[in-house]
């Protein structure tokens, strides 16, 4: 359902929308929707990659092959009976 915003902008703001809306033989309220959209989509995907950058783990999802079929399951299981080995001194 669409919905219905009521903005109002000031007057340096409006002058470049009208001029970007004549440029791109547009009006006015398409080039709004037209950035709103690329905005949102771009945040979303910009959400993305800002959190794979503050989470460096993230960028190896999917990027090892192992012969474990319920590593992703049990990994705490794995993680923990090599610290018990290791701390053993058992290989």
């Amino acid at each position: 359902m669409a919905q219905t915003f009521l903005i109002t902008l000031p007057d340096d703001l409006e002058q470049a929308l009208n001029a970007q809306a004549e440029r791109l033989n547009k009006s006015p309220e398409e080039v709004v929707l037209q950035v709103l959209s690329q905005q949102l989509t771009t945040s979303s995907q910009t959400n993305f990659i800002q959190q794979t950058d503050t989470d460096p783990l993230l960028g190896l999802i999917g990027s090892l092959s192992v012969d474990i079929p319920d590593l992703a399951e049990n990994h705490d299981y794995y993680i923990g009976q090599a610290l018990y080995q290791e701390l053993r001194g058992v290989e």
